[in-house]
């Protein structure tokens, strides 16, 4: 009886990138929430986190239209990502009472929604769980705040 080991899928730069800006954004939003309340240590932050996003994209964008690895779903999904993570922190932390760039992010975040929704039921990949449970998350705390 021979036991099928399962191939590990590699895990490429553009996805160890996407999971950097997805991790960083937690912190930086948390941080302006509780724990720094001086105006430029906020500007400081989110100027690299935004550096560091639209690098992302930028290169998102390059690797899908020079490698065409991915599939669409999962491509739009992690530009729908960077984009909320940089829409929702620069109307949190630079225009917290601008009513337009909230309604940005309300709809931003309604669209990485349902693109999640159909990353999970077209192609069945698990991580629009993670868009969804994103986008809720993002909901909550935007009500609150």
């Amino acid at each position: 009886m021979k036991k099928k080991k399962k191939e590990k899928e590699k895990i490429g730069f553009i996805e160890m990138y996407f999971r950097l800006v997805s991790l960083l954004f937690w912190p930086v939003y948390w941080y302006k929430w509780t724990v720094i309340t001086v105006e430029n240590y906020n500007t400081i932050l989110f100027k690299i986190y935004g550096v560091l996003d639209i690098l992302f994209i930028f290169l998102l964008l390059v690797f899908f239209l020079f490698k065409r690895d991915k599939r669409w779903w999962y491509f739009i999904f992690s530009l729908s990502m960077a984009t909320c993570y940089l829409v929702s922190l620069y109307s949190f932390i630079m225009v917290p009472v601008d009513i337009n760039w909230l309604y940005i992010k309300i709809g931003t975040i309604i669209i990485t929604m349902i693109i999640s929704w159909n990353l999970l039921r077209r192609e069945k990949n698990d991580i629009g769980v993670v868009g969804l449970l994103t986008g809720v998350l993002l909901l909550i705390m935007t009500y609150f705040y």
